[in-house]
């Protein structure tokens, strides 16, 4: 049995392994600099006003690879768009993951962030949308460029000013583009949310998929949005793998009313998360502990490396 065991575990190594990351972008550059010519990035057009511009991290995920590692993009409308290039993907999945926190969006959408064809600039796939419905936030996808733009979007039950993880793969042959936010880190899900008719384009099988842009659309319909963790691959083990600690210290937690105490916190900075990952507030411990406003359910408490789970 244990040789079985040994044998699975080599050939989920060497099947991660032979996976190829394309991009790991945890935009680790100056505070205040812009993007373009840093990290292999590039403008895209000849737009040159409200560069996109590298920010103090303040958004995480927990567990994901390169949450809160460097720091992090901020993203307005009406300004540069960016590109940064991967070795061409001609056939196979190729998947782009990060964590975004969005501030503002409008009722009409628009897509920030796609995929293009190598050497091309309006051939685009994958392209991720946003838009504004009531108080809260319907997310989309559309598989390509070409022909009615016509996104398939979920449903408005995502909230501004909150972080999610988002994960987009896109067939490198027909174009055929899906997506899924907050998911389980393992296994890959089965159920996504695929568009099959936003556009005519399919990547040409001689040149295939080799860029990840980020675009600011206009104002009339963009997001503004802080967005980290970049990741192109492709496999999916491959985004969830190697760059990341699993938590696995405990934290000595007690909870009377919603005040926290902990007893061996190894940081006095404290990160709360609930329970699909993203980061609700960061608090410091006063005496060991702490009032937190938040409302009732269960979350995770994080100092340094080591967890717990609280329910208020």
């Amino acid at each position: 049995m244990k040789k079985f065991t040994l044998l699975f575990s080599f050939i989920a190594c060497v099947l991660v392994s032979q996976a190829q990351t394309l991009v790991n972008e945890n935009f680790d550059y100056t505070v205040g600099s812009g993007l373009i010519g840093q990290g292999g990035w590039a403008i895209v057009g000849t737009n040159v006003t409200n560069p996109i511009t590298v920010s103090a991290s303040s958004i995480s995920y927990l567990n994901y690879p390169s949450s809160g590692i460097g720091q992090e993009l901020s993203i307005n409308t009406t300004g540069q768009d960016v590109t940064k290039s991967f070795e061409a993907q001609k056939s196979g999945t190729v998947y782009y993951s990060f964590i975004a926190n969005i501030l503002t969006a409008k009722t009409t959408g628009d897509y920030f962030i796609h995929f293009v064809e190598t050497g091309s600039t309006s051939a685009f796939f994958g392209r991720f949308y946003t838009k504004l419905v009531g108080d809260k936030l319907s997310f989309g996808i559309m598989n390509a460029s070409g022909g009615t733009a016509t996104p398939t979007y979920t449903e408005a039950i995502y909230d501004l000013n909150t972080t999610y993880l988002i994960v987009v793969k896109v067939d490198a042959y027909t174009g055929v583009s899906s997506m899924v936010i907050n998911p389980a880190l393992t296994p890959e899900p089965t159920t996504w949310l695929t568009n099959t008719t936003g556009g005519t384009t399919v990547p040409s099988p001689t040149i295939g998929l080799g860029g990840i842009n980020i675009r600011q659309g206009s104002d009339a319909n963009a997001p503004t949005l802080k967005l980290d963790g970049l990741r192109v691959e492709t496999s999916w083990a491959a985004l969830f793998t190697g760059l990341s600690p699993v938590y696995t210290e405990k934290l000595n937690v007690s909870v009377a009313g919603k005040r926290l105490t902990i007893r061996n916190a190894p940081s006095n900075t404290v990160e709360i998360f609930n329970t699909i990952g993203a980061k609700v507030k960061t608090v410091e411990l006063k005496n060991n502990s702490v009032d937190l406003n938040l409302a009732k359910g269960l979350y995770i408490v994080r100092a340094g490396k080591a967890t717990a789970k609280i329910m208020l």
